[in-house]
């Protein structure tokens, strides 16, 4: 069983004190700035992605460097079309012949923020996190773990409004699925191999020589 957790953000006060609310959120943030659809935005992703997955700590010896997939990217979109809040795809739904059924991380809010703010929040589990500890809880940093699994190289995002139409209480979908799959039970707490950075694959590092 591999574990997938998601994180609820209604309010920014939630977690005004661990990150600072955007200087643009709501309306501020025009469409083309959040959809995946427009290559601007999806090389965003990838580069706030890689931009963390560089500076874990203790530093990764063998961490891949993300690159987007279009397959997990259309999981992602139908998925977050389907306005389901908090509740993940099936494994079946999160599937890419390529690499199998990858994993998911969700972030909803209740006005619109920038993929940076969502991307960060997940990373911020790290505080909560021991790297080899035995207390680490899934349901608290789960999408830390997801997002710097080692060999989770290919990312598929989606952006969705739900709207008063389809929910009670309208929110922002910010979806990453990641291939292959990452937090196994027998290893969540060491998503990555501690070491020199890069110093599992010499002769082939990037981004600052921490990413290969």
């Amino acid at each position: 069983m591999f574990l997938h957790f998601a994180f609820v953000l209604l309010c920014f006060h939630l977690i005004s004190a661990a990150l600072p609310r955007p200087k643009l959120y709501g309306n501020a943030i025009p469409d083309r700035d959040v959809d995946p659809k427009y290559s601007s935005t999806r090389k965003k992703i990838i580069l706030y992605h890689n931009f963390f997955r560089a500076r874990v700590n203790p530093p990764a010896s063998n961490m891949l460097q993300v690159s987007w997939h279009d397959g997990a990217t259309e999981d992602a979109e139908r998925w977050a079309q389907a306005c389901q809040v908090l509740s993940h795809d099936n494994i079946t739904g999160r599937w890419v012949d390529d690499y199998g059924s990858c994993g998911q991380n969700i972030f909803i809010a209740n006005v619109r923020v920038p993929w940076f703010f969502a991307i960060k929040v997940w990373f911020l589990e790290h505080q909560n996190f021991t790297y080899n500890g035995s207390n680490n809880i899934p349901t608290v940093v789960g999408h830390y773990t997801q997002m710097v699994w080692y060999n989770s190289h290919k990312i598929g995002c989606s952006y969705h409004y739900c709207g008063p139409n389809v929910t009670a209480t309208p929110y922002h979908s910010y979806i990453c699925n990641y291939c292959p799959i990452g937090n196994y039970p027998d290893r969540f707490s060491r998503p990555y191999d501690t070491g020199e950075p890069c110093s599992k694959c010499p002769g082939q590092c990037k981004y600052n020589k921490t990413l290969h």
